[in-house]
């Protein structure tokens, strides 16, 4: 999962470099066309030019916009690639993370049956994980200062019912973890 994910990446790198290159072109294309305009425009009153030339300046502005126009096609095609692979990536992602989630609450269920303690606390104390770690992305003192306290009680409870404090601290940091996973997996379904 992860070196698809990687090669993903590497498709999408692979893909950006393509388009950049070829607005490089488009760009040396407009000077160039900009810079024939130019010459044609100052030699007109200066010079006679003859059927021929003109001609061939004509043909040579046709095939300059008809490879700008094929290049604007490519860069549209390879817009939509990127698009597919950035979905892609997104949903392996989402993939990998709901696989981490799965095995995550997996232990913190095996947890909970050795020590005999009842789920509720638990699901409060991944709750208030979750509420302090939106707070502090946020930068809400207030919140985070409440959420800290519901922990702490929580914390208490769980040590006032024999919970051995290596298990209760064990709990919390397997509770955080589950709280910033459950978060990630909103954010990337927000994209989505």
């Amino acid at each position: 999962m992860i070196s698809q994910n990687s090669s993903l990446q590497s498709q999408l790198a692979s893909k950006n470099t393509e388009v950049s290159e070829k607005n490089s072109q488009i760009a040396v294309i407009d000077r160039e066309l900009t810079t024939t305009k130019n010459q044609l425009t100052e030699t007109k009153g200066e010079l006679t030019t003859t059927r021929k030339e003109l001609k061939d300046l004509g043909e040579l502005f046709t095939n300059l916009k008809i490879e700008s126009n094929n290049k604007d096609k490519e860069i549209e095609k390879k817009d939509k690639n990127i698009e597919i692979l950035k979905g892609a990536l997104d949903k392996s992602q989402e993939e990998v993370l709901n696989y981490k989630l799965r095995e995550q609450e997996r232990k913190m269920d095996e947890l909970i049956s050795q020590l005999g303690i009842k789920r509720v606390q638990v699901r409060e104390l991944r709750i208030f994980y979750q509420k302090l770690i939106r707070a502090r992305i946020n930068y809400n003192e207030t919140d985070i200062n409440t959420a800290d306290d519901k922990i702490e009680m929580i914390k208490d409870e769980l040590l006032d019912g024999g919970v051995s404090v290596e298990n209760t601290q064990k709990l919390c940091r397997k509770s955080e973890r589950i709280a910033r996973l459950r978060i990630e997996q909103g954010e990337i379904q927000k994209k989505q």
